[in-house]
């Protein structure tokens, strides 16, 4: 799904990531998500660090994480600088595929997945929404 983003709420943690960096973008998804969101923590870890992953692979080699939380949900925001040109999209899942996944993984995992691409800049959003 692409669309626009939505407007940033309340700043929680940012942190810029390469390779080596993975595991700190997991904790630091635990850490909040597990206070905002603790039935749903696993999944915002799995779904980030596939983006996150993605952003390694096709997007220069790192990218930033931004958390933001808006009135109804956590926003995890992952932006990179675009290495290969290409604007990323889900695939249908393949079942002899080994790759190819991660986008397909963080939708089925969030509440809304959004995908901005510009020339020099992809953000992908993974909102998951709040308890009432």
């Amino acid at each position: 799904m692409t669309g626009p983003s939505v407007a940033a709420g309340r700043e929680l943690g940012r942190v810029e990531f390469g390779p080596d960096d993975l595991r700190r973008v997991r904790e630091m998804v635990r850490t909040i998500a597990g206070e905002l969101i603790p039935e749903r923590a696993d999944n915002a870890v799995l779904a980030v660090h596939e983006v996150a992953v993605n952003s390694i692979v096709h997007g220069g080699g790192h990218g930033v994480l931004s958390i933001d939380e808006t009135s109804d949900s956590l926003v995890f925001t992952i932006e990179d600088a675009d290495g290969t040109g290409s604007v990323p999209h889900l695939r249908t899942v393949d079942g002899e595929a080994t790759s190819g996944r991660g986008l397909w993984i963080a939708q089925r995992l969030s509440d809304r997945l959004t995908i901005e691409a510009r020339p020099a800049r992809t953000r992908v959003q993974v909102h998951l929404t709040l308890a009432s």
